[in-house]
């Protein structure tokens, strides 16, 4: 039998040993950055027929108000605090602004006392939330049980997809634009082997196209903006003038 005592009572305060499923669990969190608004969670959202025609739509309901918008906004804030500042650093995701917390939780009913569910819930845009994503790893057999080391990289892929998928495009900061990012040199007329090796002094790969000596052509063309790690086609299937060396 678990036993209660004031150190249980005072761990309850922030969910150890409460038993949630982890719908329950997504529906809080997106109630805590929403504004406050408990929604009625559903799975299907969208029912056609054959033709394509819509014969079902659910649409969004609110259940109640259970936070006020103003702690919804601090919520959001420390949650933002999380991935750049904290524990959920493995969540962040360049050009977007990340919200996540972090769960290392004890599964009070395995008769293993070390067994753990590491979690990690990740809600982007932070300052205008568009998708939560929680990922729970039951039991998992790793060098640590931590959430955010194992599971906030999946939330960081997920968000990194799904983001650009729902139309919300990246917006970077000046330090991220010269970390992730370089301009494509200009190579056109080099030696292939030449030109792949100047765009790796760039941080980018080359993929040659044709057999020629000479590159005739790049693309993304030359003083593009490119992400570091991009592939630039090198073209040398063109005609090449020798004279534009001499």
């Amino acid at each position: 039998m678990y036993r209660t005592g004031p150190v249980e009572l005072a761990s309850c305060s922030f969910g150890q040993s409460s038993k949630v499923s982890y719908l329950q669990m997504i529906t809080a969190v997106a109630a805590i950055v929403n504004g406050g608004k408990l929604m009625q969670p559903y799975v299907v959202q969208t029912i056609t027929d054959a033709d394509g025609q819509v014969i079902h739509e659910t649409e969004p309901t609110v259940k109640r108000q259970v936070i006020s918008e103003e702690t919804s906004a601090t919520m959001r804030t420390l949650m933002e605090g999380v991935v750049t500042d904290g524990t959920g650093k493995n969540g962040a995701v360049t050009g977007y602004r990340v919200g996540g917390k972090t769960g290392t939780s004890q599964k009070l009913d395995s008769e293993d006392s070390s067994a753990r569910i590491a979690s990690f819930v990740a809600v982007a845009p932070i300052d205008d939330p568009k998708i939560a994503v929680l990922v729970c790893l039951d039991e998992p057999h790793s060098w640590t049980t931590s959430g955010g080391a194992l599971s906030g990289p999946v939330c960081a892929e997920v968000l990194e997809q799904a983001l650009p998928y729902l139309g919300v495009e990246p917006s970077y900061t000046e330090e991220e634009l010269e970390k992730y990012f370089t301009t494509v040199p200009d190579v056109s007329g080099w030696r292939a082997t030449a030109a792949r090796q100047k765009l790796a002094e760039y941080g980018l790969e080359a993929a040659v196209v044709g057999d020629g000596e000479r590159v005739t052509g790049l693309y993304p063309e030359a003083g593009t903006s490119a992400r570091r790690g991009s592939t630039i086609t090198l073209d040398t299937t063109g005609s090449y003038d020798a004279a534009a060396d001499a």
